[in-house]
């Protein structure tokens, strides 16, 4: 009996191991039905050349021995090398051979695609029906952000850029979906996919507010001043934008002391300033904070420290299972 170019059974409730199985034999040229290219005539054997015949001779390899998610590498590099359809055939039966059937409907359908008229009507029903089996085997998750731009990870791995064309098909299970932008707080949503289902998420990005919590205690009559406004007497607490800026503490009859201050995001900084006298002389303290260190001629003490209350703010910016089979690879 002849076979197609793409000749393979498909059973919709039985999942086979091929480790063994010998690869399918391509259609005769002059096959009823057969419109593919000349290129495609030939067996993959001989239609590749170079590279591509090297990397897709390693999958036949690793296939024997059992490998499939090393032989879904070799094949998917000869696929890049030769863009020949059949590879994606292929690559879809390690999908299926590793359990990944997220993975084989998007093979499979991109096949479908390429593959066009080269597929015999025989051929195209078999995938179709292997494609309505793994429906009930796969969720889809169809995604909305507030931001364009946005690289989406499920599990850690990149899976594409907002706006997103089409829905995210996934295994059945848990899954950790995470969405990225910079200048944006990362948003981040547990999955739990259940087959044939499609789940509509929508995320908004919050942008990222760059600043960080200063801290100044000194005498009770003491005024601070915090880039040039007065804001507080004696005691300071704020949270500020990150970046640099300058404290100055006065008080009658005693030497004023300044800060220039370079503050981090996220970071606590603690400035203790005592006062002295001007009774006792000496210049006034000018020092320049930097990283945590104080540098200054007068007694002053900078420091980190965890603040957990906030009283005041300034300068802040604003299923179903089942088992598919594919039977026959492509040569």
């Amino acid at each position: 009996m002849k076979r197609s170019l793409v000749s393979f059974v498909i059973c919709a409730w039985a999942l086979a191991t091929a480790s063994g199985q010998a690869l399918a034999q391509a259609q005769p040229q002059n096959a009823p039905g057969h419109a593919a290219s000349p290129k495609h005539q030939l067996p993959l054997a001989q239609a590749l050349s170079g590279a591509a015949r090297e990397a897709y001779s390693s999958a036949q390899v690793l296939v024997n021995n059992g490998d499939y998610t090393g032989a879904y590498a070799k094949f998917w590099q000869a696929y890049e090398l030769s863009k020949d359809p059949r590879l994606l055939f292929n690559m879809a039966v390690c999908a299926r051979n590793t359990h990944d059937y997220a993975r084989m409907q998007g093979l499979l359908a991109r096949y479908q695609r390429e593959a066009g008229s080269s597929m015999a009507a025989d051929d195209k029903a078999d995938v179709e029906s292997a494609l309505a089996t793994i429906r009930t085997l796969v969720g889809a998750v169809k995604l909305s952000v507030s931001e364009a731009g946005a690289a989406v990870l499920v599990d850690g791995q990149h899976v594409g850029t907002t706006p997103l064309a089409d829905p995210i098909v996934l295994n059945l299970g848990k899954h950790t979906l995470s969405v990225t932008k910079g200048g944006f707080q990362s948003a981040e949503q547990a999955l739990d996919i259940a087959g044939g289902s499609e789940t509509p998420i929508a995320l908004t990005l919050v942008a990222q507010r760059h600043v960080a919590r200063l801290i100044v205690q000194s005498d009770e009559g003491a005024t601070v001043v915090f880039d040039g406004q007065n804001v507080a007497k004696g005691h300071l607490e704020a949270q500020v934008a990150s970046g640099r800026h300058e404290v100055h503490v006065t008080e009658p009859g005693k030497l004023p002391y300044k800060a220039q201050i370079d503050l981090r995001d996220g970071e606590t900084r603690s400035l203790d300033v005592t006062l002295e006298s001007e009774a006792r002389g000496g210049a006034p303290a000018w020092p320049w904070i930097v990283g945590g260190a104080l540098v200054a001629a007068g007694a002053a003490v900078g420091g980190y420290f965890l603040f957990q209350p906030q009283d005041q703010t300034l300068g802040v910016p604003d299923g179903r299972s089942g088992t598919v089979r594919l039977s026959a690879w492509r040569h």
